[in-house]
């Protein structure tokens, strides 16, 4: 495999509560977080709502820095990105797109102006000649309409805007795209259609994205790897498929047991193991514990060690 576009080395990210006449505490979001982004794959980063996840792409946007570890684009340390040129690059390299596809969109401006607006901050255009050309070849890859380009975005869907939230990371050279959570506020009808256009941009443009998720179903359909979060932690990591279809750790468990998929055999699991539902609290309490190590179940497949591994989690 080629060098990733985006390396998360060991990196620990703490935050200070409190202050003043109150008490300071530190909550550690992320603890020694390990992944790659490789160019034209998908890397699904899984979790409850407050594991960390949308933690990790603020720190890769540059929005937080680490409290320890580095991330390296291309090879690069991003800290070490610091002129406001150099920022600028790189932030048309790696970009965000968010859960609400309703606030991510000036209600006052039109189309028009938010696919153009980034292709000239960012000079993804020579001249004002070239936009024409450069704005239909972005609608005909989200399949809209030219005439969407002079609407505004009350007047399209939920699915249509978050179609313009794509097109506009492609307008300035994204390489990667770190999709949080980006259909989990759509119709379910209309989820596919994102889904399917983001596989399209990754089969095409060779985009490397980073899918933000707590939904288990999407991710074995879009991505290629998958990395289990759980309050800060990695716990299980590696190929989708081998993931899904032979989960180990008991957390991971846990979220397929949670939501079932026909296509999968989580109906086995759920029948031959036990009852994870009622077991919840305590494999929570097990997952927090950190023991250090981990396993190697598959080629590319591993699991953090927790605390009781070889006895019955029940």
């Amino acid at each position: 495999m080629s060098q990733p576009i985006i390396e998360v080395k060991n990196v620990t990210k703490e935050f200070s509560a409190g202050g003043g006449f109150a008490s300071k505490e530190i909550f550690r979001a992320l603890n020694d977080i390990s992944f790659k982004l490789c160019k034209g794959r998908t890397l699904a980063l899984v979790g409850e709502s407050g594991c960390g996840k949308s933690t990790c792409a603020r720190l890769i946007t540059k929005v937080h820095t680490p409290t320890n570890g580095d991330i390296l684009f291309k090879g690069k340390n991003i800290a070490d990105i610091s002129s406001r040129k150099e920022v600028l690059d790189y932030r048309s390299r790696v970009q965000m797109v968010f859960q609400d596809p309703f606030g991510s969109l000036n209600p006052t401006l039109t189309i028009e102006h938010h696919l153009t607006r980034p292709l000239m901050i960012h000079k993804q255009v020579k001249s004002k000649a070239e936009l024409p050309k450069k704005l239909e070849d972005l609608m005909n890859l989200i399949e809209l309409p030219l005439s969407d380009l002079a609407k505004y975005p009350h007047q399209l869907s939920g699915g249509q805007r978050q179609r313009i939230n794509l097109a506009r990371a492609i307008a300035v050279g994204a390489e990667v795209i770190l999709a949080d959570e980006p259909t989990s506020m759509l119709d379910v009808s209309i989820r596919l259609g994102i889904l399917n256009l983001m596989k399209e941009m990754k089969e095409k443009k060779g985009i490397g994205f980073l899918y933000i998720t707590h939904d288990l179903a999407t991710a074995h359909y879009i991505a290629e790897e998958t990395a289990v979060m759980y309050r800060g932690r990695i716990v299980e990591w590696g190929d989708t498929r081998a993931i899904l279809r032979n989960p180990t750790h008991p957390y991971t468990r846990l979220l397929i047991s949670a939501v079932p998929d026909p296509d999968l055999p989580f109906h086995q699991l759920v029948d031959s193991e036990p009852n994870y539902s009622v077991s919840a609290d305590k494999i929570r309490s097990l997952s927090l514990i950190d023991v250090g190590g981990y396993q190697q179940i598959g080629d590319n497949h591993f699991v953090a060690n927790w605390e009781d591994n070889k006895e019955d989690v029940a």
